[in-house]
């Protein structure tokens, strides 16, 4: 038992080292264009006239530059990481299950740019509006870049593991670890944790935002419960 668990550690420790890499020259990479993605990612805050980015410390502003290289490190670097992900799983499937991976892998990815899209340009302009209106004539926002930064980067990183929810599930149906009957039997405990979940992550505390995150994840469960019938189908016919 001792050796099994050393390979698996050892197999592990591959496949961390392989996606700390990826990450490593995708945030590199993405430090000569940090610039320009500040722009970008300060554009959802251009709408509103009086709001505007300073920074406090001499250091905030460099600072700033490497969390945004961070952020498109991980979205550059998220395939490989998938990819990472789903060959540790995959020594421990069958011969037929093995072919599933590929597009696991794919839609892991396409979910996850999903959700950091749905992020940046729906709930973050969203919860900015709401958050910003409570602003009067003597009241003006005058927003510090590095707390700004560290909100938009934790949403869009949120938004895009979240959205992951599905792969997770059928995974897990996959692997033989839980059926579809049982996460139908927890479907009330499981909207409630979404709903917990939403209210946690989202910008604002009003419902709308909160059901902005909340709804896609309540459709993509039903969804990847529909596919996790369908994977048991196949189960059983085989």
């Amino acid at each position: 038992m001792a050796p099994e668990f050393l390979s698996h550690l050892e197999e592990l420790r591959k496949r961390l080292i392989v996606s700390a890499i990826a990450f490593g020259l995708g945030a590199i990479l993405c430090y000569f264009f940090s610039g320009r993605l500040i722009e970008y990612l300060i554009h959802p805050l251009h709408r509103f006239e009086n709001a505007e980015l300073i920074f406090q410390t001499p250091y905030e502003a460099f600072l700033t530059h490497l969390k945004v290289a961070g952020l498109g490190g991980l979205v550059l670097s998220s395939p490989v990481l998938f990819t990472q992900m789903w060959l540790f799983v995959s020594p421990g499937l069958y011969e037929q299950e093995k072919k599933s991976v590929i597009p696991l892998i794919v839609v892991s990815f396409l979910l996850f740019l999903c959700g950091t899209g749905f992020a940046y340009y729906l709930v973050i302009p969203l919860g900015l509006h709401f958050l910003l209106s409570f602003q009067t004539e003597s009241l003006r926002p005058l927003l510090a870049i590095g707390p700004y930064f560290s909100f938009l980067i934790g949403m869009i990183i949120a938004f895009g593991v979240l959205f992951d929810f599905p792969v997770f599930i059928i995974g897990v149906v996959r692997l033989g670890i839980t059926d579809s009957s049982t996460l139908r039997k927890a479907r009330k405990t499981i909207i409630v944790i979404i709903f917990i979940a939403a209210a946690i992550l989202t910008p604002s505390p009003d419902p709308i935002s909160q059901l902005l995150l909340a709804v896609p994840l309540l459709v993509l469960f039903e969804v990847s419960l529909f596919i996790a019938k369908c994977i048991e189908r196949q189960k059983s016919k085989a």
